[in-house]
């Protein structure tokens, strides 16, 4: 990755928008592995040694599209972090072959075809595609309960059988057991605990005094 940005280099310095040192590397976003972002860039003033540090998802291997997401980062670099997505950055994009949406990374034919030399040259990325959500292992589309426990059983190598087991057995939310309580004068409504009805006693209705407990009950 660092190879392919010293490539593409030349190209942001003719357009007047010479980059700023910087270091690439494959790790986890700020967001963590739950995060949306495929790349992201931290500023030079977070870093050691003065270096904008790019990151690059680690569950993408498909040399085009990180080459796509670290045009995107250097363009950022380029033009400074405070131009957000629009203005230099914007425009940087355009020149160098991306479409909008631009706090996307969109690469078009030209992007492509100035790209894929490099890649040709440089050859398969030297990366294994990190998975910590294979496929089929969570129908629903939905972040399980225990999911840091499973995270973990995924980093350690657990096979499918045994990840499936700690989905099953992960602990469960714990959820408070409401009742309802009802005013019989204006059908006022609120709901307590069983515990403050046993020992307290039910809310009052504003205009009409103590309210009556419902067999209801709810989770919240």
């Amino acid at each position: 990755m660092n190879a392919i940005a010293e490539r593409m280099a030349p190209r942001f310095a003719e357009l007047g928008f010479p980059l700023k040192p910087f270091r690439v590397s494959i790790g986890f976003t700020s967001g963590g592995q739950n995060a949306r972002a495929a790349a992201e860039v931290w500023s030079d003033v977070a870093s050691a040694d003065g270096k904008f540090e790019i990151l690059i998802r680690p569950d993408e291997d498909r040399p085009m599209m990180v080459t796509a997401y670290l045009a995107h980062e250097l363009c950022h670099v380029a033009v400074g972090l405070q131009e957000g997505h629009k203005g230099n950055f914007k425009r940087l994009m355009m020149l160098i072959g991306m479409t909008k949406p631009f706090t996307c990374t969109v690469p078009t034919p030209v992007f492509e075809a100035w790209v894929q030399p490099f890649i040709d040259e440089l050859g398969q990325l030297p990366h294994g595609k990190l998975q910590w959500r294979p496929e089929g292992l969570f129908p629903s589309g939905k972040r399980p309960q225990g999911a840091g426990l499973i995270a973990k059983g995924i980093r350690e190598g657990l096979a499918g059988d045994k990840l499936q087991e700690l989905i099953t057995n992960a602990p469960k939310k714990q959820t408070t057991r409401l009742m309802k309580v009802l005013c019989a004068d204006c059908g006022y409504v609120a709901r307590v605990s069983r515990k403050w009805l046993d020992e307290v006693g039910p809310p009052h209705c504003p205009d009409h005094g103590p309210m009556a407990a419902e067999e209801e009950e709810c989770d919240e």
